[in-house]
């Protein structure tokens, strides 16, 4: 019996051993977003999740945590076992702008995260309702100085909201800020003529753009967008303007460093196929696949940059 007993009890041993020693990943990862499913952080991580699934023959499964400016999602990846098994795509306002304008944030946004590829840039387009009869963004300031305008965006703290405020702090118009849990709803009120103007990603926008639904009048951008080469910056129109959004994918701090590499390397290989990286730019946005290090010196840099303006902006999310 007592034979009986050991051999069972290495068998044990053996399987658990067994099992520690399989790779990453060994079975079905969650990969959180932070908006409403439809929109462009849905794009990305669906895009990312189709490459992670072909490289690393394991399931990764997006899974929506929309709300309070992505800091609901933000919050349950910070808080997530370091395991590689909870996954973030995070965009720039919950990770770096919510903690800033919070008046009582739950993470820093940069301690509790491991960054593994910040994969994508998107500019905002300043976009109006069909029933603007503006043309262009001169024409869209003169109007604005003639009757109420109200702009939508993705929430408090977005780089939607961000682009609104200071759109009107260089032009010295007055508008109206209602905040929207993500890019679907904003698009369907401004189809239906209940929102004046947005400062949206292109991603999001470019298909009602290309329809002829919405039009674009302005591009937050340092370039004009090989998606719509003839709507200008609005860097050209003389209004300065520092928004935009990244997408990327983060770990909750203290993931191995292995697991960290390995995801780094699958997300990367697959990003940088000529293939996938035309389509990624032909939907608007613009491929940027920093390392971990870089990702993690943009996110630390954005966030000063961010408590700088705030200064002059002031916003506090309560």
């Amino acid at each position: 019996m007592k034979n009986i007993l050991r051999c069972l009890a290495l068998v044990f041993v053996l399987a658990a051993q067994g099992a520690m020693a399989q790779p990453y990943p060994n079975k079905p990862v969650k990969i959180i977003i932070t908006y409403p499913v439809g929109g462009p952080a849905d794009q990305i991580a669906r895009e990312l999740a189709m490459g992670l699934t072909q490289n690393l023959g394991q399931s990764f499964v997006v899974e929506a945590k929309p709300g309070a400016s992505g800091s609901i999602g933000t919050a349950f990846v910070a808080k997530a076992p370091a395991d590689g098994y909870t996954l973030l795509v995070g965009a720039g306002a919950p990770q770096t702008a919510f903690p800033v304008f919070s008046a009582k944030s739950p993470y820093d946004g940069v301690t509790e995260f491991s960054p593994i590829l910040m994969i994508v840039d998107v500019p905002n387009v300043m976009v109006v309702a069909p029933h603007i009869k503006a043309q262009n963004v001169k024409e869209f300031i003169e109007l604005a100085k003639t009757k109420p305008m109200t702009y939508a965006s993705t929430g408090t703290g977005s780089s939607t909201h961000l682009a609104g405020e200071i759109f009107q702090l260089e032009t010295k118009v007055k508008l109206t800020h209602v905040p929207y849990k993500g890019a679907t709803p904003v698009m369907t009120d401004m189809l239906g003529g209940h929102v004046d103007v947005s400062f949206l990603n292109l991603s999001a926008m470019l298909p009602h753009i290309q329809s002829g639904r919405l039009r674009a009048i302005g591009l937050t951008a340092a370039n004009r967008s090989k998606a719509l080469p003839d709507v200008p910056t609005l860097t050209e129109l003389g209004i300065k303007d520092i928004t935009g959004s990244w997408y990327g994918l983060l770990a909750p701090a203290g993931t191995p460093e292995a697991i960290v590499q390995t995801l780094y390397q699958a997300a990367n290989k697959y990003f940088s196929q000529p293939e996938v990286r035309a389509r990624i730019e032909a939907g608007g946005s613009d491929l940027k696949l920093l390392n971990p290090q870089q990702f993690r010196e943009a996110i630390i840099q954005e966030k000063a940059e961010l408590t700088e303006l705030n200064k002059i902006l002031k916003l506090r999310i309560e």
